[in-house]
């Protein structure tokens, strides 16, 4: 890691860092960590790429999210409304509305 130093730092959702870990394996060996998180992320990533953005910018057009609950929510997909509660910030308080729109999109893009 000599070198390399932190350019931009943002929330990305398990699909993502999958495309860019197996991109980066393409051009040299990784580390040993980062091909632990490879391998954790082809484990437990749950859609495409493509469908991973969809959901996360019909989640960006609900009010009240932050980036990184958005990406919580679209690496588990909470199936609950009481699983979804445990994803929010505590400071960050949603309608019953809002919980319900967001486990429905999330029903909509589960496999």
């Amino acid at each position: 890691m000599i070198g390399e130093k932190v350019i931009e730092k943002k929330p990305v959702n398990l699909t993502e860092v999958k495309r860019l870990l197996a991109g980066k394996k393409k051009e040299k060996d990784l580390s040993y960590e980062q091909d632990i998180t490879l391998k954790y992320a082809k484990k437990f990533s749950k859609m495409s790429l493509s469908q991973a953005k969809k959901l996360e910018s019909e989640l960006k057009q609900l009010e009240g999210l932050l980036p990184a609950t958005i990406v919580k929510i679209v690496d588990i997909l909470p199936e609950k409304k009481e699983r979804l509660q445990l994803l929010i910030a505590k400071d960050l308080v949603l309608n019953e509305v809002s919980m319900q729109k967001i486990v429905d999109l999330c029903k909509k893009y589960r496999k």
